[in-house]
This record gives C-alpha cells, sequence and structure tokens, in this order.
C-alpha cells in the first residue's frame, strides 16, 4: 500500500472512531478518550525516555486517568466535586517515590511526571465541560473542536501549499508559512459560522469566536510538540498511526485547544 493511501485510510479511520465515539453515546466517549490518555502518557513516557529522563509512569498515568474520570464523574452529575481531594495523595506519590530512587534528580523526575500526567490528563478532563455544557451530555461542543482543529489544519495546509512563501516559525517547524496559518484561520471562522447554522448551543458570533481560539491554539499546539520533538532529535512521538506519526502527533493541536475552549466557555459564555 502506498504511502498515500496508508495515510488516506488511517486518516479516515481516526476521524470515524473519534466522531462516531462522540457522537453516538456519552460513554463510547468516555471509553474513547480514557483509552487515549493511557495511550498518551504511555508514549509520552517513552518520549521521554529517549531524552533519557525516567518518570514513575504508573502514579503519572494514575493523576492523568484519575483527572479524567473524577471530571466526567462531577460534571455528569454522579459525584460532588470533594472527589477532586483524592488528587492530593496520588499527586504526593510522585514526590515521595523519589525518596527511595538511588538516581537524584527528583526535580527532573517529579517535574515530568507531572508535566505528563497533567499535558495528557488535563485537557481530555477539562473537555467534560463542554460535554456537560447544559447540564447533561451534548455532542455538540467536544464534537466542533475536533472538527475545527481538523478544518484548520487541513485549510492550513492547503493554503500552505498552493500560496505559502514566507515562513512563520522556521526554528521549530520550517514547513509552516504565514500564508498557510492566515489561511488556516479564515477558513476555521468560516467553517464555526456554517456550524452555527446547524448547531445552536452558541449564538453565531459566539461560534467564530470559538473557532477562532481554536485556529489560534490548535497552530500553538502544534509548534509547542514541534519544540518537544526537536529538543529529542525525533520526527514523529511514535507510530501508533500508520502514515500519521504518533498518537501525540494526532492530538497535539487539540491538547492545546480543549482548555482555552473551555476558559472561553466557562468565562464568557456562561
Amino acid at each position: 500500500m502506498s504511502n498515500f493511501w496508508q495515510r488516506a485510510l488511517t486518516g479516515l479511520l481516526f476521524v470515524i472512531v473519534i466522531a462516531g465515539g462522540i457522537y453516538y453515546h456519552p460513554f463510547s466517549y468516555f471509553a474513547i478518550f480514557f483509552l487515549v490518555i493511557i495511550a498518551g502518557v504511555y508514549e509520552l513516557n517513552k518520549f521521554l525516555a529517549k531524552a533519557d529522563i525516567k518518570i514513575d509512569f504508573f502514579t503519572a498515568l494514575a493523576i492523568a486517568i484519575f483527572a479524567y474520570v473524577s471530571s466526567f464523574l462531577v460534571q455528569s452529575g454522579i459525584s460532588e466535586p470533594s472527589i477532586y481531594y483524592i488528587l492530593i495523595p496520588l499527586v504526593s506519590i510522585l514526590f515521595v517515590r523519589e525518596l527511595f530512587k538511588e538516581i537524584n534528580t527528583p526535580f527532573t523526575n517529579i517535574g515530568t511526571g507531572l508535566l505528563c500526567a497533567l499535558y495528557i490528563g488535563a485537557p481530555f478532563a477539562l473537555m467534560h465541560n463542554l460535554a456537560f455544557y447544559q447540564g447533561s451530555y451534548n455532542y455538540q461542543l467536544p464534537l466542533s473542536v475536533f472538527i475545527l482543529v481538523w478544518i484548520n489544519d487541513t485549510g492550513a495546509y492547503l493554503t500552505g501549499v498552493s500560496i505559502g512563501r514566507h515562513k512563520f516559525f522556521k526554528r521549530i517547524s520550517p514547513k509552516k508559512t504565514w500564508e498557510g496559518t492566515i489561511g488556516g484561520f479564515v477558513i476555521t471562522l468560516i467553517a464555526a459560522y456554517v456550524i452555527s447554522l446547524f448547531w445552536n448551543d452558541l449564538h453565531w458570533t459566539q461560534w467564530i469566536i470559538f473557532g477562532g481560539i481554536i485556529s489560534i491554539m490548535a497552530v500553538l499546539g502544534d509548534l509547542i510538540e514541534s519544540m518537544f520533538k526537536r529538543c529529542i532529535n525525533i520526527k514523529d512521538s511514535g507510530s501508533f498511526f500508520p502514515g500519521h506519526g504518533g498518537l501525540l502527533d494526532r492530538f497535539d493541536a487539540v491538547i492545546f485547544a480543549l482548555p482555552m475552549a473551555v476558559f472561553y466557555i466557562e468565562l464568557f459564555v456562561k
């Protein structure tokens, strides 16, 4: 199978699984991103190992999973917010376990352990705020984040290939251009307006602002992951998706877009 068709098939399956899971049922939505967190922490752990950084993988994973699960329980009304206090002993374990390690690099180990847990766990935990924005599960806002990220990425690529001339962030991502970045932003705004014609969770002006935030944060998320990869001189974060690289390569934009999307909804829309 040629690389093009491999990429196309993998990309199509990825969209079907993510979009279908969010749309179908709250528990399919929950299950998909539960697995994404496990795979994401595992991949980031391997990523860090290439830089000779050893983290407490199971504790970092436990923190990420608990943040995700507890947020789902609270936002869905199953549990009280007091469940979040369980994070205190979980985080404390990262510190205490350093007392029993022979390699004396506690700042690096603790810091990267927290990075691993929060970088992967926090955005998807916050996504529940969008899913339960109106009190009961609604797929529209979380699915719209992914749709807008995909449209931004596609729009930026097509515009960049067509008319891209001026480098946007050459030190981190040599292929990105200003024309592509602006093109992706404008196309995402248009897509957000089109979404507003079908989904009425937000006013059309709010959808456009929402789309603008998603576009900007998606670009930053992609640049930040590229910075991480350049730091340890690797091309892809892994090989989870044939032809597309690792899981973090597919979710880097969403990881940064989700928290700011929640920030906007919670502070300026609710």
